[in-house]
């Protein structure tokens, strides 16, 4: 029979008494112990059996015994002693402390988790925290030991542990606390609070905090309270942390800060930036944890907070922002988001451009997070600072947006989104924002952007139509126009390709001028990259490169049929081919882009076709839009619609109703390639091509006449059988503004028709003519609402159009002058054939003004000077509807080259106008539209010349000379202008100073030939005698620098003139002789000014209040857009008392650079032939001649206009169909403005117009020796 526990625990005890035990007996004598005692249940009868035990455990050999089996398993006994004799351990104060510290020690073990020994330390533990021992060491005076036994808790505390081993610990912690709360105690809490690493200690010291909150509140309140308050004392490592012991406390027991949160406003309101910092942060992640109830607790708090957004540091607005960020990701609804929302969109605003930045970041990255809950308005406030002051901003504004946009996209493809009118509007923002400052941004690469990073790039060309259509729908004609430059300048590379290609592949040897063209085409296809020289560079060892497979696939790419998939695999054999090291790959890389068809291709057409063609018969804006973008496309790539003859055919149904203007137009266009259309249209289209000629609008009829000339063979059946019925429609009085426009396309496109209905036309028109009745127009509606003169009025005016349209074809010339005699009458006003109402002769003198540029042509050779003067003198006319709709319709005219250069001379005469937006219009920008211009200066003095209101004498009449002749000045200004900006940004060029020279002095010995009294009067000795030539021209001359930067223009004053030579030019000298022009470069308007009138404080102070219109305020960050050259003329103090036109013309007036151009070949040579000085009909005079130097080619630059209101659209032909009439002038805004002053009025007309032109070349050697009719 077994001993009994109790007498084995006596013979150990008595055992272990014994001196001099070695370990092995030590160990084998305390485990029997160990055993022994765990079979004994707690009984206070037992001490007398534990005496002995008891006895000898207390002996210092044991208690202290060095080695660690013996140390634990004295432990255990001790342990188990004191669980058998509870609550009265036999143990003296002194031993208990020794017995704690021993027990302390085995605690620190329990980091080695693979220790066999781990479950008698965790024994220990577990009797430790039920026996309550923590309660002992509290009263015998061991808070030193309890302080190292809770940090050996939290350093021994680990993952995978057993969970009863961490809720003793957490048992016995909470059994101190609640007896006892000392500040070290929870200081070392409150450090493994806010450890970094989220382990084991950090959730102990977070359960300790959440049992024991009411205990430790009141220690923790005073010790956060004094770390927000009493800054000034020393500062530890915890006080530094009070920030994350708040962010944790609120976590775990959120009641302990009750009375420290509020506190938080002092923090949000310090003077030190760091301070308000971290308060921000901590609000910011407080209002996340809680879902935002933050706020509406501590209302106070959150209002000191929303504050913090508007702070005087940059640092604490960017906090702020983040912070609104975690907050509104958390929760986007209740009061407290709109509010952190519209703080934010505060911020996009901002005065500083990296809060911008944040701001904007921010708001795209809510976007994207939440695509249909987040406010659209905020995005598109975001996209606004597209057009931000700093290049830094509107670069990371454009990447951000593309990047919510591809987000949105590819959503939309998961169908994780739907369609949203609101992303669609941003690629209208983007594409508008061309700025020279930012690479970017430059048109030679938006191709890139709507290429490589509008869209994901495995979305499909079915979505990547539908897309298009959606957010085509917001473009504008300024967005049609910047996209027709990206089109412009892909087709002109690819063309160029082409041609270079096919120039490479021929077999012959390379010739001198096979080399030539070669360059040639390098040169024009290096303009459609940023940098045009790099670019020549990389060409030329493109054509250096020996493997023919580099040149297939740039074939490939180029080929209007490959589809995206394919073109992508094209351009990746490519860059292969070229070497991911190559120097030039990144070059190479953009070529194989811009090579191929990567905005649009066939497949691209099909998919938007069907997607137009789905819609059935329902004329949504999504039908329109479909319209319009397929008319673009038609207009820039026509070779992109074959293979879409059925989609065609299919739209030109007779159940279709999309058979409008757009759709017919782009018929037209395709029609006149025949070979892009494989099927026969002709007998399927006609008949509801002639419908809409009879029945449709005027612009319908005149695109279906276009179609109809296109798509038939040269037949005049056809058009006769039309006419007809155009006719006896004219005759019946149905729909008459759209027949006179039919009529009108018939005689233009099949001028034999004339020859069989030509006096039942004439008959027709004359009854209209003479009609002073209201003429019904089959159930439309007004024919211009915006218009003033009557409906009478307008059919008179297609009655002009129509008659003229008749006379344009070749056949014609024999009835030429019979139309031009009309037309000179009807510009003097008179009307002797016309039944005229009330107000209609401006309207009718404007319609012949127009139907002269038109005639002019074809048939300018048989315009007399009379007509010639009549016509641009309409620059000048009282009526401002007829000077401004003249002046675009010139305007539009001159930049196609359709019309000689001569007529620009009515820009001069409109620069003189009082009316603010006409006079902006025509002020001439850097680069001229026009080649040759200096020529027009013969015709405008000729027109001058023979105007009633020259003085007859000039030294009796001073004061009115400035006035009437100003227009010279003005034109004389400009042109010296566009010369020196030739000179400075297109290399040496043949100055336009030494052109106009020669001019003066062949005009000043010429006659002329219908009244020889003026020559005399007005060119030999007042109008533009040698003094005064000398005196506009030389004020004028530029000063070279030889940095090659942009030259500043001095005025230079002839001094050395004799008195009456003085007198004898004095006026005009007065207005034009001492101005000083001013140049941009860039940065600020530097201007240099000679003579007494300009001192240098005053051009300081000028070139601060420039730079101060140009900064935004704090709060807006708005971009005002600055003139980049402005140019101006600064009268002399004794020509103050001249009253002149040119005094209102003297504004600065803001220009804008733009992209380059080339016109056409044919236009080219048609505008030479024009410009030539033998063909200038007004005088006689001979130039020397200047043999061994021939005429300079002529630059020619395409510009993108500002997509103003008044400003032709390129996408409309400049003879639309109600060009005549215009809006009312001056609307209440304009009104408004010019009563605020003369800054604002300049800015409203900065900003609705920009006129843009064409660098020239002046030409003047080739001329000489020719005789001049003048």
């Amino acid at each position: 029979m077994p001993d009994l526990p109790e007498q084995v625990v006596r013979e150990v005890g008595k055992r272990l008494a014994q001196p001099r035990l070695g370990k092995d007996a030590l160990v084998k004598l305390l485990k029997q112990a160990e055993n022994a005692l765990s079979e004994l249940s707690q009984s206070s009868s037992l001490q007398d059996a534990l005496h002995a035990l008891s006895k000898s455990l207390v002996q210092t050999t044991l208690l202290n015994h060095k080695d660690k089996d013996v140390k634990l398993l004295v432990a255990v006994c001790f342990v188990e002693v004191m669980r058998i004799l509870a609550p009265d351990p036999p143990f003296s104060d002194e031993i208990l402390k020794e017995i704690f510290s021993l027990f302390i020690s085995i605690f620190a073990d329990l980091t080695e988790t693979s220790s066999p020994y781990l479950t008698r330390r965790m024994k220990i533990l577990e009797n430790v925290a039920a026996l309550r021992c923590s309660m002992i060491m509290l009263n015998i005076g061991c808070e030193d030991l309890i302080l190292d036994m809770v940090k050996i808790f939290f350093t021994s505390v680990r993952q995978g542990l057993q969970q009863s081993v961490c809720q003793a610990m957490l048992s016995i912690m909470m059994q101190i606390l609640n007896e006892k709360v000392t500040q070290p105690l929870v200081d070392v809490i409150l450090r493994n609070l806010v450890k970094d690493d989220k382990g084991a200690s950090h959730k102990l010291a977070f359960d300790i905090i959440h049992n024991c909150a009411e205990k430790l509140e009141p220690t923790i309140r005073s010790f956060l309270s004094s770390s927000i308050f009493n800054k000034d004392i020393p500062v530890n490592d915890l006080r530094k942390l009070h920030h994350r012991v708040i962010l944790e406390i609120f976590q775990c027991a959120p009641q302990i800060l009750f009375a420290v949160i509020p506190n938080l406003t002092h923090e949000l309101l310090s003077e030190q930036v760091d301070i308000r910092l971290e308060a921000v942060h901590l609000i910011g992640r407080l209002l996340a944890l809680s879902n935002l109830h933050f706020g509406q607790e501590n209302k106070l708090v959150f209002i000191e907070f929303l504050r913090r957004f508007s702070d005087k540091s940059a640092e604490v607005r960017i906090a702020a922002i983040d912070a609104a960020k975690a907050c509104y990701m958390v929760k986007s609804s209740g009061d407290e988001a709109r509010d952190i929302l519209t703080s934010l969109q505060g911020r996009l605003l901002d005065f500083d451009e990296k809060v911008r930045i944040r701001a904007v970041n921010t708001v795209c990255d809510l976007a994207k997070s939440n695509l249909s809950s987040f406010p659209h308005e905020v995005i598109l406030l975001a996209a606004e600072r597209l057009r931000d002051k700093k290049a830094s901003v509107r670069k990371n504004v454009m990447h951000k947006l593309l990047e919510l946009y591809r987000d949105y996209c590819g959503k939309c493809s998961k169908g994780t989104a739907a369609v949203n009118t609101h992303y669609e509007q941003i690629p209208a923002k983007l594409i508008v924002c061309f700025h020279n400052d930012i690479e970017s941004f430059r048109p030679q690469n938006m191709e890139l952007i709507f290429t490589e990073e509008l869209f994901p790039p495995s979305l499909p060309p079915k979505e990547r139509a539908t897309h298009w259509i959606e957010f085509f729908s917001y473009f504008k004609p300024e967005h049609i126009k910047a996209l027709n430059i990206i089109f412009s300048q892909k087709r002109r590379l690819q063309l160029e390709m082409q041609a270079y290609l096919s120039l490479r592949a021929k077999k012959e040897e390379p010739s001198d001028e096979i080399q030539k063209k070669i360059c040639a085409s390098f040169r024009k296809m290096a303009t459609s990259f940023a940098d045009t020289s790099k670019a020549e560079e990389c060409f030329k060892h493109l054509h250096q490169m020996r493997d023919n497979n580099i040149f297939k696939d740039l074939v490939g790419l180029i080929d209007e049929g490959t589809t995206f998939a394919t073109g992508r695999l094209i351009r990746d054999s490519f860059l292969k081919r070229i070497g991911h090291k190559h120097p030039m790959h990144s070059f190479f890389k953009i070529l194989s882009i811009k090579c191929s068809y990567s905005i649009f291709n066939r497949e691209m057409i099909c998919d938007i076709f069907e997607s137009l063609l789905s819609c059935g018969n329902e004329l949504t804006d999504y039908v329109e839009s479909a319209c319009d973008l397929l008319l673009v496309v038609a207009l820039m790539f026509p070779s992109l619609f074959r293979g879409s003859e059925e989609y065609l055919l299919k739209l030109f149904s007779e159940e279709s109703v999309l058979i409008n203007e757009k759709t017919l137009r782009i018929l037209a266009h395709l029609a006149k390639s025949t070979h892009l259309l494989s099927i026969n249209f002709s007998n399927v289209v006609y008949p509801l091509l002639e419908q809409k000629c009879i029945e449709g609008t005027r612009a319908e009829s005149k695109y279906a006449i276009t179609a109809i000339a296109s798509l038939h063979s040269p037949d005049d059946q056809k058009f006769a059988k039309l006419c007809k019925k155009v006719v006896s429609g004219l005759n019946d009085n149905r729909n008459v503004p759209t027949l006179l426009q039919s009529l009108g396309s018939i005689l233009e496109h099949s001028p034999s028709v004339y020859e069989l209905y030509g006096r039942q036309i004439v008959n027709s028109i004359q009854d209209i003519l003479l009609s002073t009745e209201f003429i019904s127009t089959s159930g439309q509606s007004s024919l211009d609402g915006n218009s003033t003169c009557c409906c009478s009025c307008k059919l008179k005016v297609y009655c002009l159009k129509a008659l003229v349209k008749g006379f344009l074809p070749r056949i014609a010339r024999a009835r030429i002058n019979s139309i031009l005699g009309k037309l000179l009458e009807y510009e003097k006003g008179l009307f002797p054939d016309i039944a005229l109402c009330e107000n209609d002769s401006p309207y009718l003198q404007l319609a012949a003004g127009k139907c002269v540029l038109k005639l002019a042509t074809r048939w300018d050779s048989h315009i007399s000077p009379e007509l010639f003067r009549n016509t641009i003198l309409m620059a000048r006319d009282p009526s401002y509807i007829v000077r401004k709709s003249f002046i675009f319709k010139l305007y539009g005219l001159l930049k196609k080259r359709a019309i000689p250069v001569r007529y620009a001379c009515a820009f001069a005469l409109a620069s003189t106008d009082c009316s603010g937006d006409v006079r902006a219009e025509n002020r001439a920008s850097k680069d001229s539209i026009v080649d040759n211009p200096a020529y027009s200066v013969v015709f405008l003095i000729h027109t001058l010349a023979y105007d009633g209101g020259l003085p007859s004498n000039y030294y009796e009449d001073e004061t009115s000379f400035p006035e009437f002749c100003s227009p010279l000045c003005v034109m004389l200004r400009e042109l010296v202008e566009i010369d020196s900006f030739n000179r400075t940004e297109h290399g040496p060029t043949i100055s336009s100073v030494s052109v106009l020279s020669g001019i003066f002095r062949a005009i000043q010995k010429a006659e002329d030939p219908a009244d020889s009294e003026i020559t005399p009067e007005c060119c030999q000795e007042n109008f533009i005698s040698d003094k005064v030539v000398k005196r506009i021209l030389k004020a004028h001359e530029p000063y070279k620098h030889k940095d090659n930067v942009k030259c500043s223009f001095v005025s230079e004053r002839v001094s050395n003139e004799s008195a009456p030579e003085r007198e004898a030019c004095s006026s005009l000298s007065k207005l034009v002789g001492q101005n000083a022009s001013v140049c941009d470069k860039g940065k600020g308007n530097k201007s240099l000014a000679s003579g007494k009138a300009v001192s240098k404080k005053k051009d300081q102070n000028t070139n601060n209040s420039l730079e101060k219109e140009n900064v935004s305020s704090c709060g807006s960050a708005g971009t005002k857009l600055s003139s980049p050259g402005s140019w101006g003329l600064s009268k002399e103090a004794d020509s103050r008392d001249c009253v002149s036109l040119l005094d209102k013309q003297n504004r600065p007036m803001n220009r804008r650079s733009t992209g380059n151009t080339r016109a056409s070949e044919a236009d080219h040579n048609s505008c030479r032939q024009t410009v030539d000085i033998s063909n200038f009909r007004l005088r006689e005079c001979s130039f020397k001649r200047d043999h061994g130097k021939g005429s300079s080619e002529s630059q020619k630059h395409e510009a993108l206009l500002s997509g103003s209101l008044v400003l032709c659209n390129d996408l409309e032909d400049v003879g639309d169909c109600d060009d005549n009439f215009v809006k009312p002038p001056l609307s209440n805004k304009r009104a408004g403005l010019k009563k605020k002053g003369k800054r604002a009025l300049q800015l409203v007309n900065s900003q609705s117009s920009d006129v843009t032109g064409v660098d020239t070349r002046d030409n003047v050697r080739c001329t000489r020796a020719r005789k001049v009719r003048v």
